[in-house]
């Protein structure tokens, strides 16, 4: 069964991170039982989310890890999200989900027709 899961051990976080990014960061982790399928970093800034890095084995999979970080800044308050499109995978999913939208997006753009 997939499952994602948030990092909550700071040396994994910090691993993945390789002192790219500051902040309080977070992460989530995505597995098949024991098989690791993809991580996603992000951090809530006021009201953005800003979704850092984000590796899975299929576009299927990063789909999900990039919703659910943005889901969880807006649990917390975030309306709207950007992503760092210096990682070939988050500019590839911009350009299928949020193709020509200016930054930050609004996380309508994304869960807008949920419901």
């Amino acid at each position: 069964m997939i499952t994602i899961k948030p990092i909550d051990e700071p040396d994994v976080l910090a691993l993945l991170n390789r002192e790219r990014f500051d902040g309080p960061l977070e992460g989530y982790i995505m597995t098949d039982g024991k098989e690791y399928l993809g991580y996603c970093l992000f951090v809530r800034e006021e009201t953005v989310t800003r979704v850092l890095d984000a590796e899975a084995s299929e576009n299927v999979m990063l789909d999900g890890l990039v919703r659910a970080a943005v889901a969880k800044g807006e649990n917390e308050g975030a309306d709207s999200f950007s992503l760092n499109r210096e990682i070939p995978a988050l500019a590839d999913w911009a350009a299928a989900f949020v193709p020509g939208e200016c930054e930050p997006v609004k996380n309508s753009r994304i869960f807008g027709n949920c419901g």
